[in-house]
């Protein structure tokens, strides 16, 4: 059976496109405990990080994500996670 060129092999699901990075960022509780990550990619409503070792099994459901090359801090609500990497989405102001 041949396969359909018009059908792709992967289909998006996202509503927004990501953008690879490679900032250094914290996921800071509300404790003040912090644990270094990457921003692996970046869209408009989430991110996905990748921590060092076992982190990732000490996070919350929601923390702070603080970039730390320019100190900017975000609201984050973690939604998934796999091995050592975490998909967030930003939590927005209701306002």
């Amino acid at each position: 059976m041949s396969r359909n060129a018009s059908t792709p092999a992967f289909v998006e699901r996202r509503a927004t496109e990501r953008k690879p990075t490679a900032l250094l960022a914290f996921a800071q509780h509300r404790d003040g405990s912090r644990y270094p990550c990457q921003v692996k990619n970046i869209s408009d409503r989430g991110a996905m990080l990748e921590f060092l070792g076992s982190q990732v099994v000490q996070l919350e459901d929601a923390f702070d994500l603080v970039l730390a090359s320019a100190e900017m801090r975000y609201a984050v609500q973690l939604i998934w996670r796999k091995e050592r990497t975490v998909g967030v989405v930003f939590c927005l102001d209701a306002e």
